[in-house]
């Protein structure tokens, strides 16, 4: 029971070591596949063109980090803090940014099919022209979010607070809006829509 322990204790102390090892070798080298930088801090990073296949940011601290035009797919950013990112025109495809902090961001053009933003927090950050078909924002905050020209095809906002969302020419066909909040939200053909206030 003892050794046990000890190993336990010996892998919980080499996690940070590698997240660490991770988190620099990205930062010199612009790539990393397969990175686990759960729990790095990266506010303020200059990422862009960064190429990031299957990296895990979970938890980790991204505020105003720059990852314009960078490739994240497959990625997570579960729980991450990304006050102020820039991710636009990114490839975020796939990936999981369960519970993250996004407010403020920048996602223009950025490409997130099948992404996951449930329970996300994105109030008053700009999504337009961003490609969203298939995305999950089931729960999630968009709060004074603008989506103008998104494609949001088949995309889940199902229980998504959209109070004063601009979706102004966004195509949100086939798209489940089912418990959604509306409140001076403005639709796809200009209208605004007050159900909820």
């Amino acid at each position: 029971m003892p050794r046990r322990r000890i190993l336990l204790f010996l892998t919980c102390l080499t996690l940070p070591a590698a997240a660490e090892t991770a988190r620099e070798s990205l930062l010199a080298e612009n790539q990393c596949r397969d990175c686990d930088l759960s729990g790095a801090d990266l506010a303020g990073a200059d990422l862009r063109d960064a190429y990031l296949t299957y990296a895990v940011f979970d938890d980790a601290d991204l505020r105003d980090a720059d990852l314009r035009d960078a490739f994240l797919p497959f990625s997570s950013f579960a729980r991450a803090d990304m006050t102020g990112i820039i991710l636009d025109g990114a490839n975020v495809r796939d990936s999981d940014l369960t519970d993250a902090t996004l407010r403020g961001a920048s996602l223009k053009g950025a490409a997130f099919p099948q992404g996951t933003l449930s329970k996300a927090d994105l109030t008053d950050s700009d999504l337009s022209g961003a490609y969203l078909q298939n995305a999950n924002f089931s729960e999630a905050t968009l709060v004074d979010v603008d989506l103008t020209d998104a494609d949001l095809t088949g995309a889940a906002l199902g229980g998504a607070d959209l109070s004063g969302a601009d979706l102004t020419g966004a195509t949100i066909r086939a798209t489940g809006l089912s418990e959604a909040t509306f409140c001076r939200t403005v639709m796809p053909d200009g209208e605004t829509r007050n159900d909820s206030c």
